[in-house]
């Protein structure tokens, strides 16, 4: 696809780089053979899903209509909140599955860096500043998305040294 030029070519764009996400959260969830990933993907999901409805309504106010463009942006520690519920309710069970969820973090931390980039670039290059707002908000959201992937991937992939860093111990006391 060639680069957008123009507020209205980025939003088509991003709508279906937001949809694109949400099946790889939804496949991913589905798919994941670990109850911590697949509750972290399920949540991610519903995040692009909420990303779709902001960026919808960036399209409409592009079109003249009406719009809310004060999109209802969760902090980060409202995404950890949600998350460490997740943490704390999960066991290292395995459930049925075929997606090892090490590997589907890992491609989760790629997409959301290529995604980061390209609205950081969208900020930089719009045309009006109600899409660059829009833009630099869901910059900051899929920078927050990043950082709680990488350190899901460390939890999956290093958990000792993922609880030792927060000065926790394992449930066998070590």
């Amino acid at each position: 696809m060639p680069e957008p030029t123009s507020d209205k070519g980025r939003v088509e764009h991003a709508l279906q780089t937001e949809r694109d996400g949400t099946s790889f959260y939804e496949h991913a969830s589905k798919h994941t053979a670990h109850k911590l990933a697949r509750a972290a993907f399920e949540t991610l999901a519903k995040e692009e899903v909420r990303h779709v409805t902001i960026i919808e309504s960036l399209a409409k106010f592009l079109d003249g209509k009406d719009a809310d463009l004060d999109p209802d942006s969760p902090s980060l520690k409202d995404l950890e909140n949600a998350i460490s519920t997740i943490y704390g309710t999960a066991s290292r069970e395995m459930v049925e599955g075929d997606l090892d969820p090490a590997e589907a973090y890992a491609k989760a931390v790629e997409l959301e860096k290529r995604v980061a980039a390209l609205y950081y670039q969208y900020s930089q290059e719009c045309e009006t500043s109600e899409a660059k707002r829009v833009f630099d908000v869901l910059y900051v959201e899929e920078q927050d998305h990043l950082s709680l992937l990488e350190d899901m991937l460390r939890y999956v992939t290093n958990s000792e040294q993922w609880f030792t860093d927060r000065g926790a111990t394992m449930m066998d006391g070590g």
